[in-house]
């Protein structure tokens, strides 16, 4: 897993993303430091970690800032792509690559 994530400037500013209760928008940073290389986490052991509420957790599904691919367990983060670029010599496929749409 890599040590360094990014978030692109044009969503973490948006509108959109700026609606979102403070509890969400800090899940959202820890979800997308603990994600793999293809943007897929596993929420309880983040949200257990950093005490963040379930509601919060339902509020970025509901404005698609990330989508189950194992309800309740694993989600992709939509913005990915946007967020980070992995060069092909770094990247590790992740456990759940399979699970993701297209893959």
């Amino acid at each position: 897993m890599a040590e360094r994530r990014m978030f692109a400037r044009s969503i973490i500013s948006s509108s959109r993303f700026l609606s979102l209760s403070r509890a969400a928008r800090l899940l959202y940073y820890d979800l997308g430091m603990a994600a793999d290389d293809d943007g897929c986490v596993e929420a309880l052991g983040v949200m257990r970690m950093t005490g963040a509420p379930s509601k919060a957790l339902a509020e970025l599904e509901e404005m698609q800032f990330i989508v189950p691919i194992y309800p309740g367990k694993v989600y992709h983060i939509c913005d990915w792509g946007r967020n980070n670029y992995i060069r092909p010599e770094r990247y590790h496929p992740g456990m759940y690559k399979s699970m993701l749409p297209g893959a």
